[in-house]
């Protein structure tokens, strides 16, 4: 540590607002020692009044193992972003080639149920697929806006059904942000719902509506799904379908530890509630 008398302080205390018993902030410069090598140091700079006269008092602390120790961990920093990066990129390319490879062998076959489950599970792939790019292309790898994320997803579900162009999707969906530990099996259910609906509530009609909301009540995410279809049949719910895309959505509305429930009235409509 360097200490400078008032003559020797390395600032002019011309351009300081000085008055009794006041200090000024520090300032860091990188300083000269005698040897001619250089070091960075934190310059603190206080007055004082000593027998009416006032005086300035110079010390200077030389932080430059405390620099190299920040500029370490700002390197490390982004050499940690960049390898999440990549790994994310190269989960969302994986299951691309995942998907490719589903939607192929389902055109090698000829049996229209295994065509169909091989198109479904390309389709849920697919959604995961997604929100890797999201966090791909995102700046935080813990949350993604919800809205981003479920409007893109919803136009690829329906870009995968000729009809689609016959059929009118509302988005009131809000800007928020969840985990991507709650958006993965969310995108999934999304991808169940919506596809049944494409699937079955529309049969027999020219056009339809699908309604999708999602936005925070008390906090905590409330998502629901609605068409003025055909309706579910009374028989038919989360607790006793035997179907493979509702009971994986039961399963996934249980990983969340929300709830699900059906209403039936002009049609369908699907309320999931979850805590954040």
């Amino acid at each position: 540590m360097s200490t400078f008398s008032r003559n020797q302080c390395p600032f002019s205390p011309d351009w300081l607002l000085l008055t009794e018993n006041s200090f000024c902030k520090d300032f860091e410069t990188v300083f000269k020692r005698k040897d001619g090598t250089l070091f960075t140091g934190i310059t603190s700079i206080a007055s004082f009044t000593l027998q009416g006269l006032p005086h300035y008092l110079c010390v200077t602390r030389d932080i430059t193992d405390r620099k190299q120790a920040e500029e370490k961990i700002k390197s490390l920093l982004v050499e940690k972003e960049i390898i999440l990066k990549e790994v994310h990129h190269r989960i969302k390319n994986n299951m691309n080639t995942i998907c490719s490879l589903l939607l192929l062998q389902s055109q090698s076959i000829t049996n229209t149920t295994a065509i169909t489950a091989l198109e479904e599970a390309a389709n849920r792939v697919n959604s995961m697929a997604l929100l890797y790019d999201k966090l791909y292309k995102s700046s935080d790898y813990t949350e993604v806006s919800v809205k981003d994320y479920l409007t893109v997803l919803i136009d690829e579900i329906l870009e995968n059904f000729p009809n689609s162009s016959s059929i009118k999707v509302e988005k009131r969906i809000e800007d928020f942000e969840l985990s991507t530990k709650r958006l993965q099996p969310l995108a999934i259910i999304v991808n169940e719902l919506i596809t049944n609906i494409m699937k079955y509530a529309f049969t027999g009609r020219q056009s339809g509506l699908i309604t999708v909301t999602a936005k925070l009540l008390t906090n905590n995410p409330y998502i629901s799904i609605e068409d003025n279809g055909n309706g579910l049949p009374e028989s038919i719910s989360f607790s006793n379908s035997t179907g493979f895309g509702l009971m994986l959505v039961r399963g996934l509305t249980e990983q969340l530890n929300g709830k699900i429930r059906i209403e039936r009235e002009n049609g369908t409509k699907i309320i999931l509630e979850f805590p954040k």
